[in-house]
C-alpha cells in the first residue's frame, strides 16, 4: 500500500532556505551592482525591474512560467526604451543654436580646404579621386548627417539598454534573493521515495 503522506505531487517545488549571511551578502552585492548599473547606463537601469515585472505579468496571464532569459530580455528592452526616452528628453531640453550661429559654423567649415589625397596615390589608384569627391559631397549632405545622428542615437540607446538592463537584472535578482530568503532549486520536482 502506498502512504499518501509520503508521496509528493510531481509539481511540488523544492524550496531551499538561504542562510542569513548569504542573504546579507546578496543584498549588499545587489545594491552595489544596481548602483554600478545606474552609473554606467545613465539611469536607464531603473527601468530593468519594471521590464522584469511586465514579463512576469505576461507569463501569469498566459498561464506560463517566466524564464530567466525572458526576464533578462524584458529588462534589456525596458532599459533601452528608457535610454531612448532619456536621450529624447535631453535633446528636447538642449539649447538650440540660432540661425546666425549655424551660418557661422557652415562658413567656418567651408573656409578650410578639404584634405586631399597625395598625388602619387591618385596616380596609382585613379578611382580614389572620384571616391574622395563623392565622400565629400556625402558628408556635406544634411540628410546624410541626419540619418547618421539618428542611427548613432539608436545605437547609443541600445548600448545603454543592454548595459543597464543586464546589470539591473543581476542586481534585481540578487536583491530578490536577499529579500525572500529562499530560492527554487534547478530541479523543481520533489521526488520522495514511496513506502510500501
Amino acid at each position: 500500500m502506498f502512504n499518501s503522506a509520503d508521496s509528493a505531487s510531481p509539481s511540488a517545488v523544492v524550496v531551499e532556505r538561504i542562510p542569513f549571511i548569504t542573504r546579507l551578502l546578496s543584498g549588499v552585492g545587489g545594491g552595489v551592482v544596481f548602483l554600478v548599473a545606474l552609473v554606467l547606463s545613465l539611469g536607464a537601469a531603473l527601468a530593468a525591474p519594471f521590464g522584469m515585472f511586465l514579463v512576469h505579468r505576461w507569463a501569469v496571464r498566459h498561464n506560463r512560467r517566466s524564464s530567466w532569459i525572458a526576464s533578462l530580455v524584458g529588462a534589456v528592452l525596458a532599459s533601452s526604451v528608457a535610454a531612448a526616452a532619456l536621450g529624447l528628453l535631453l535633446f528636447a531640453l538642449a539649447p538650440r543654436p540660432t540661425q546666425q550661429q549655424l551660418q557661422t559654423a557652415v562658413t567656418e567649415t567651408q573656409r578650410h580646404e578639404p584634405v586631399k589625397m597625395p598625388a602619387w596615390y591618385t596616380r596609382v589608384f585613379p578611382q580614389a579621386a572620384h571616391t574622395d569627391s563623392v565622400t565629400q559631397q556625402l558628408i556635406q549632405s544634411p540628410e546624410f548627417m541626419t540619418v547618421t545622428l539618428l542611427l548613432g542615437a539608436a545605437f547609443a540607446a541600445l548600448l545603454l539598454g543592454v548595459l543597464g538592463g543586464t546589470l539591473g537584472w543581476c542586481g534585481s535578482a540578487l536583491l530578490r534573493v536577499a529579500w525572500s530568503g529562499q530560492r527554487a532549486g534547478p530541479d523543481s520536482l520533489l521526488h520522495a521515495p514511496r513506502s510500501l
